[in-house]
């Protein structure tokens, strides 16, 4: 091989290289102190119909340490964090670290509403679950819709979560190689189903771009 066609050569490894590396969104990881953040937003409404997002950012939720959220007032709605590291425990609930707590709200079309928005046209891959935090559950359903299309529903009655460190019955959601344009939402909802009490719910997606090329795609 000539010189002449090094820099060539290796300004096209670099295009490989760039094209190969995927990128990944996480709810839990990605959560913070703005609404929208980046591209995810926090909020209430009819999941697949209908979004507000959730207006006031609390440091202290539910007077809890260690849990920040943000939520349409001083009751749920809300989509909160634990900041702990370890596992929190009030009440009836139990928050692992690892998860997003999620709680509707008494009236209906108080869905708790976590959407993430697509920066780009593409094919994606999306894996998530759905879980019980309370150890008096009352049923919730978990809403997965694309724009206003759903995607997958998922009725959880049991069976309980237990102090300190067990959750209870779980959804998992798997959507491989889902074709999305710049702009199409992604709206994960929990929905009180029936009555909102003890409806508390842990929650994670993970979004991840399709790699390009066939040594990233296996």
């Amino acid at each position: 091989m000539t010189r002449k066609y090094i820099p060539i050569l290796i300004m096209l490894l670099a295009v490989v290289t760039t094209t190969c590396v995927a990128q990944t969104w996480d709810a839990t990881k990605d959560f913070a102190a703005s609404n929208p953040n980046g591209a995810w937003s926090y909020g209430y409404g009819i999941t697949g119909t209908s979004f507000t997002q959730d207006p006031f950012y609390n440091p202290d939720c539910f007077g809890v340490n260690g849990l920040v959220c943000w939520i349409l007032n001083e009751d749920v709605p809300d989509v909160g964090f634990n900041t702990t590291g370890g596992w929190l425990n009030w009440g009836t609930i139990v928050l692992p670290p690892d998860v997003l707590h999620l709680h509707p709200g008494p009236n209906d079309g108080q869905d708790t509403i976590v959407q993430w928005t697509a920066p780009a046209a593409g094919t994606y891959y999306i894996y998530g679950f759905f879980e019980i935090l309370d150890t008096y559950p009352t049923g919730i359903i978990g809403l997965v819709f694309r724009n206003g299309t759903p995607l997958f529903r998922g009725e959880l009655l049991g069976p309980p979560a237990q102090h300190p460190d067990k959750i209870g019955g779980r959804e998992d959601f798997y959507f491989p190689k889902l074709s999305l344009k710049a702009g199409d939402v992604i709206s994960f909802g929990v929905n009180k189903d029936g009555d909102y009490h003890y409806d508390s719910t842990g929650f994670n997606a993970t979004i991840t771009t399709a790699a390009p090329c066939a040594v990233c795609s296996q």
